[in-house]
């Protein structure tokens, strides 16, 4: 499992309680930080504090430190590397999360309901049990109104699968633990259809592939071009052979349809798989897919009614739409996007109003030497620009540092990137073109002011 990884991530989601969790904690940090300088406040010196009015002029923002910075923009350096960094792990989510809304999923989610039905291994203790209950269940519920189409599969699209070794019969022997692994599901009849996915040769399952019949499995076009590489043009797998798991049994090829997602939508290429007749091998637990014509909530209801008309105690649970599974499939990814967005924007308002502090501070404390300059022929555009290069060295300097810590970080988090570098040069300039615009309109209103400083007034003061 990976360290990002999230159990029951679709689930979680940011609601009014975190927030105000989140605002206290805030507001309890901010009042523990700010008590120590406002006893500093409280208690002033004020010798001390008339000979540093009388060097105002010779001061700007405080003692310089390392790179000729003051303490409070390193500070605010700082914020802005932080949030470069919580922007760009955020802008990577956010484009690998469009990347995925365009995969095609091999099949068609909308207008689907589904849920589990676990049968009792007590009261269904044989494969023809189990088989006549999903046959009639998925009969009685084809039957309702607003229902097109009904099915019972092992596991769902996008919800994890089985997997077996298999071999073709004709094909050069490999030992078990040699064969490749293929998807193996057990559906009912109409399942290709309910599922909309395209049947490309041969046929589906019907009601006489049950028990009497002979051993049949219906293959995907992944698994056809495993073992027959001319696929589709030059071999025909239908009418073909297979060996599934170490059942020596060989089971005959009627028909081969589209590949899906069935483990998740990351993955470029699908998983070879092949599908048993839910008759000839019914699962203890089944997931039962119902399309509809309309909103799938509504059949719910009568769904249930349908299964406990044939056993009473029979319950079904995880009713869901499949675009909520689908969903679900991407809640990890989701959950960290959501994470790394809020904090993101806090960062950056942070730094922002660090910046305008910063620069707004820095033209007070200047106000008599911007208005010698004024006064010595200075243009409004050149003090406009004088501040706001304050600015801008900060939003480089955080630049500087977030990228690299970016870089860092993206590591981390590929596992949860789609198609997208983790250094993805795009990313990164336009992550750094926004703190500079919003570096630029922080700094922009304190110089504003500053041009408007007179001289004579700014003299008169000193």
């Amino acid at each position: 499992m990976s360290a990002l990884d999230l159990p029951r991530a679709g689930e979680v989601h940011l609601d009014k309680f975190v927030l105000v969790f989140a605002l206290a904690l805030s507001s309890a940090t901010g009042v523990l930080l700010g008590l120590f300088p406002s006893l500093q406040v409280s208690r002033p010196d004020l010798a001390q504090t008339l000979r540093d009015s009388a060097a105002g002029a010779r001061r700007t923002s405080g003692r310089r430190g390392g790179l000729g910075l003051s303490p409070r923009e390193w500070l605010v350096g700082a914020q802005m590397a932080l949030s470069m960094v919580l922007l760009v792990g955020a802008a990577l989510l956010l484009e690998s999360m469009a990347r995925l809304v365009v995969v095609d999923p091999g099949f068609q989610p909308a207008q689907l309901l589904t849920m589990r039905i676990p049968l009792s291994e007590a009261r269904y203790d044989t494969d023809q049990k189990r088989a006549a209950f999903f046959t009639e269940v998925t009969r009685r519920v084809e039957s309702l109104p607003g229902v097109r189409s009904a099915a019972v599969t092992l596991t769902l699209p996008l919800t994890g699968f089985v997997g077996s070794p298999v071999q073709v019969v004709g094909q050069p022997p490999l030992r078990l633990n040699q064969r490749p692994i293929a998807i193996v599901q057990s559906v009912t009849p109409d399942y290709f259809r309910t599922l909309g996915i395209p049947l490309r040769r041969g046929r589906e399952f019907t009601d006489h592939d049950d028990a009497t019949g002979p051993r049949v499995v219906i293959i995907n076009e992944r698994l056809a071009r495993r073992f027959w590489p001319a696929y589709p043009g030059g071999e025909n797998p239908v009418g073909q052979q297979i060996l599934v798991g170490a059942s020596p049994r060989p089971l005959g090829i009627v028909g081969i349809v589209a590949d899906i997602h069935q483990d998740n939508l990351e993955f470029d290429d699908t998983w070879p798989g092949l599908y048993s007749a839910c008759a000839q091998s019914p699962p203890q637990t089944a997931m039962m897919a119902v399309r509809t014509e309309g909103d799938p909530l509504r059949v719910v209801s009568a769904v249930r009614r349908q299964v406990t008309s044939i056993d009473r105690d029979q319950p079904v649970a995880d009713v869901k739409t499949m675009d909520e599974v689908v969903e679900e499939s991407e809640g990890q990814r989701r959950v960290v996007l959501a994470l790394f967005g809020f904090f993101a924007g806090m960062a950056l308002v942070l730094a922002t109003v660090g910046i305008y502090g910063i620069v707004s501070y820095s033209v007070a404390q200047r106000t008599h030497e911007l208005g010698i300059r004024q006064a010595l022929g200075a243009r409004r555009v050149d003090i406009l620009g004088l501040v706001v290069r304050q600015g801008f060295g900060l939003a480089l300097s955080g630049i500087a540092l977030g990228t690299g810590g970016a870089l860092a970080l993206s590591r981390v988090m590929k596992s949860l990137l789609f198609h997208v570098s983790a250094s993805d040069p795009v990313t990164y300039v336009v992550v750094a073109v926004a703190f500079l615009a919003v570096a630029l309109a922080a700094s922009y209103i304190p110089a504003r002011r500053a041009t408007r400083i007179d001289p004579m007034m700014a003299l008169r003061y000193e």
